[in-house]
């Protein structure tokens, strides 16, 4: 596992009701690498940890415990930096039909009997489109960006793509116009780097990135497969079915910046809203 170099911190909310909660919790993240001290609030249902673990590594820990767990931020320990956070859901600018797509989604999974690996923190139904990954990003300090991205793309083989076809390479676009990418994202603002998905399809990259996050807000977040063909500003190129998706960067809570337990759309709590997603992957 990649581990930060400067400690961070994220908060969790946990649907925690007792203390065999709490000491399920514990036990989840007795032997995580990179947690230096965690705090866990029972009656506030929140989980804070500070160190240098990927989010989504301790988003997978916490699930195990078969509790309901709901990403509430990241921030830098240290608090003389502000806090500056964005989250990327990465989706298809073409339809992908369920034929050559991976997805949670019994229904629309490639095979009945395949078991796909959910996405760390998501709930595919809220989206129009299937969700193939997320990128979470927070500054850790001043001029360092940490980036959490996790992606479950189609199948390799699937998509035309051999075991040597180069990778894919994930880079934040000029613009944040993900209507048809690349032809509409403008030219690349920064190079992320680059992924080799397995065979289903799975990948991800945790990595210190330099910059500053507010030039990154508003911008695409795209992950491009190299044998890909660039599409034509005169219509959608069939030839990027599949190899490249994008997500705009859009600015998210820090730790301790997200109170909010009621939708005040729905007037539902977060729990209730939660379960209403997880339910709808099921159907």
């Amino acid at each position: 596992m990649t581990l930060a170099s400067v400690a961070f911190k994220t908060e969790f909310a946990v649907d925690m009701t007792c203390q065999n909660c709490v000491n399920a919790v514990q036990g989840s993240l007795r032997d995580i690498p990179g947690i230096e001290r965690y705090d866990i609030d029972l009656e506030k249902k929140r989980v804070t940890i500070i160190g240098k673990t990927p989010p989504s590594q301790l988003l997978s820990a916490l699930k195990s415990t078969n509790r309901q767990v709901i990403v509430r931020g990241s921030s830098p320990s240290n608090s003389s930096i502000p806090q500056t956070a964005a989250v990327s859901i990465l989706e298809s600018p073409l339809p992908i039909p369920t034929s050559i797509a991976s997805t949670s989604n019994p229904i629309l999974a490639t095979s009945p009997s395949s078991s796909p690996i959910d996405l760390p923190g998501m709930n595919e139904s809220e989206f129009s489109q299937k969700v193939f990954g997320i990128a979470r990003f927070v500054q850790i300090d001043p001029k360092t960006i940490l980036m959490d991205l996790t992606v479950r793309l189609p199948p390799p083989a699937n998509i035309g793509l051999g075991v040597a076809s180069g990778g894919w390479n994930v880079y934040i676009s000029e613009t944040g116009n993900i209507v048809n990418p690349p032809s509409t994202t403008g030219k690349r603002f920064l190079d992320l780097g680059k992924i080799v998905p397995d065979k289903d399809g799975y990948a991800d990259l945790f990595k210190e990135v330099d910059g500053e996050l507010w030039n990154w807000i508003g911008r695409g977040c795209i992950v491009q497969s190299d044998s890909s063909v660039p599409s034509t500003p005169q219509g959608e190129s069939q030839s990027t079915l599949g190899k490249i998706f994008a997500g705009v960067v859009a600015r998210s809570a820090g730790a301790w910046s997200n109170e909010k337990t009621v939708c005040a759309c729905s007037g539902r709590t977060m729990w209730e809203e939660g379960r209403d997603m997880e339910k709808k992957t099921k159907l």
